[in-house]
C-alpha cells in the first residue's frame, strides 16, 4: 500500500528510542525525509545512520520538548536540512517516573503536565502554521491506553492524569484544525516491549518479590493476543494515520493494545 509519504518531512520527538524510533524508521521507510529530536546525542546518532543505511534520509537534533524556543528551533532546523517545515509531527515524551497518590507532590504533577501536555502545545504551535499555509498537515501523539483503562497495578497516577489531558488536546486540536486539512490523533499503546518497559517490568516484579518471567506470563494472560506489543506495531499505526489515506481519520484515540481494553457489546 502507497501510503502517499513519499517527500514528506517528518519531526519525530522522542525518536531516537523505542517506539519513537521504530516511527521514525517507518516513515523513512515511506519515503519521509525525518529529524529525529531527543534529547541524547548518542542515540540519536545511532537512529539517524541506521535511517541513512536503510537508504532513508534523516537529520538528528538534541532538543528539549517542554522548551517553546527549543521545539522552535527543531522546527528551523527541518527548513535548514529539507527546505521546508514538518507535514507531520509525531509528539512522543516519555513521562515521570512511578508515583502514587501518596508520593506524588504537587511538583511532580507540575513536572508531568509539563512533559506530556505542554510539550504536545508546544509542538502544535510551532508545526500548525507551515501546515495551515500548506493545506496539509498531520500530528499524531503517541499516548498510552492507561487513558481509558488507568494502570491498577503500577503507580502511574501523574501519567494515567496527563495522558488523558494530551489526549484531550488532541480531539479539541482536531475540532479546530480539520478545515485546514490537518489531522490530529492519538495512538495509545498497550503494553510495548521496548527496552525501556521490559527493564521497567522486571523491576516492579522483583520489588514485589515476584520472578520476573512468571510476572511475564500472568501479565500476558491479562492480553487477549497473549503477548506484548512491538514498537513497529505502534509505528504501522502512527505511519499509517500521517498517509494520505487517513484523510478522514481525525479526533481518534486508537487503541494498539492487543485487546487489553475492551468495550463491553
Amino acid at each position: 500500500m502507497d501510503l502517499g509519504l513519499n517527500g514528506k518531512v517528518a519531526l519525530v520527538s522522542g525518536g531516537s528510542k523505542g517506539m519513537g524510533r521504530a516511527t521514525a524508521e517507518e516513515l523513512a521507510r515511506e519515503g519521509t525525509r525525518v529529524l529525529v529530536v531527543a534529547r541524547g546525542q548518542d542515540a540519536i546518532d545511532e537512529t539517524v545512520e541506521a535511517i541513512r543505511q536503510a537508504g532513508g534520509d534523516a537529520h538528528g537534533l538534541s532538543a528539549d520538548m517542554t522548551d517553546p524556543a527549543a521545539v522552535g528551533g527543531a522546527v528551523e532546523a527541518c527548513v535548514h536540512h529539507f527546505g521546508t517545515e514538518p507535514d507531520i509531527a509525531i509528539a512522543n515524551v516519555y513521562g515521570t517516573a512511578r508515583h502514587s497518590f501518596e508520593t506524588a507532590t504537587p511538583d511532580v504533577f507540575r513536572e508531568g503536565y509539563e512533559l506530556l501536555v505542554m510539550s504536545a502545545v508546544h509542538l502544535a504551535r510551532a508545526v500548525v502554521p507551515g501546515m495551515k499555509r500548506k493545506g496539509w498537515g498531520r500530528i499524531v501523539t503517541i499516548g498510552s491506553f492507561c487513558v481509558k483503562k488507568p494502570h491498577w497495578q503500577i503507580p502511574l497516577i501523574v501519567d494515567n492524569v496527563t495522558r488523558a489531558a494530551a489526549a484531550a488536546l488532541s480531539k479539541s486540536l482536531s475540532n479546530e484544525l480539520g478545515q485546514f486539512g490537518i489531522t490530529v490523533n492519538t495512538v495509545a499503546p498497550g503494553f510495548i516491549a521496548t527496552d525501556m518497559a521490559l527493564a521497567w517490568m522486571d523491576e516492579l516484579a522483583r520489588e514485589q518479590g515476584q520472578d520476573p518471567a512468571a510476572a511475564a506470563r500472568a501479565l500476558h494472560a491479562t492480553i487477549p493476543v497473549g503477548r506484548k506489543g512491538t514498537p513497529e506495531e505502534i509505528a504501522a499505526a502512527a505511519a499509517f494515520l500521517c498517509s494520505s489515506r487517513a484523510s478522514y481519520i481525525t479526533g481518534q484515540l486508537i487503541m494498539v493494545d492487543g485487546g487489553l481494553v475492551g468495550t463491553p457489546y
